[in-house]
């Protein structure tokens, strides 16, 4: 959900996509709770770490973390951006004082804003090319600033994102919305090549809220990261 010139088919993230997401991350939050730790624990992190400044949730999708964000640090300092225009028009509609950006072409060029942190949640293994796209994003975040990517840790890739393969094949379109599946190593490699450097990292699981180990039953990676300074 991501800029339109680095992305496998932007056409792929209508508002039917969209919502099939957006259902995903109720029941991640409401039923099995994965999701809402994985928030929490980024929330968390950055209240942590972070002294006064905007955060930018980029691929906010249909808004949840971007919410969740701002119940904590206030919607004057929380922004989200999708490259779905109707996702960012929904989401302007339906959370009163956030600001939601669209991203287009030029987008990382023109925007003026510099942030204390910025979140990529689900979003880089749906890039075509990872590291061009993260040095375009770390364009946007202060000299100090906090980069926080997770991503799936899929057994097969593309196994979380199973209801969003059904329906691209329904649609005719017939590539996994996943391009990669990320390890610890590969996401590492990227970043490194990206001029970033993991400053704290945490496993998120299905089922245990502290595990921080790697496991089948595992969900997700996050990586909370910094530009490298020369």
């Amino acid at each position: 959900m991501v800029a339109k010139n680095n992305h496998a088919d932007h056409r792929t993230y209508t508002l039917t996509y969209q919502f099939l997401v957006g259902f995903k991350v109720l029941f991640g939050r409401k039923i099995l709770r994965h999701k809402q730790w994985e928030m929490d624990h980024v929330t968390n992190y950055l209240s942590d770490n972070i002294n006064g400044g905007m955060i930018l949730d980029i691929g906010c999708s249909t808004g949840h973390l971007t919410q969740c964000l701002s119940n904590r640090f206030g919607p004057d300092r929380v922004a989200g951006a999708d490259i779905s225009i109707n996702s960012v028009k929904r989401n302007r509609e339906l959370y009163d004082g956030i600001n939601f950006h669209h991203i287009h072409n030029g987008f990382y060029n023109d925007h003026e804003a510099r942030y204390s942190a910025i979140t990529l949640m689900h979003v880089l293994e749906h890039i075509v090319e990872p590291i061009e796209f993260l040095n375009e994003v770390t364009k946007l975040l202060d000299n100090n600033g906090i980069l926080v990517i997770s991503v799936p840790q899929e057994r097969i890739r593309g196994d979380l994102a199973v209801f969003e393969n059904i329906f691209n094949i329904a649609r005719g379109k017939f590539q996994n919305v996943h391009l990669r599946n990320y390890t610890f190593k590969s996401l590492s490699n990227e970043l490194d090549s990206a001029g970033l450097y993991v400053q704290d990292f945490k496993y998120n699981s299905l089922l245990r809220k502290k595990s921080n180990d790697v496991g089948l039953m595992n969900h997700s990676l996050i990586m909370y990261t910094k530009k490298t300074i020369n």
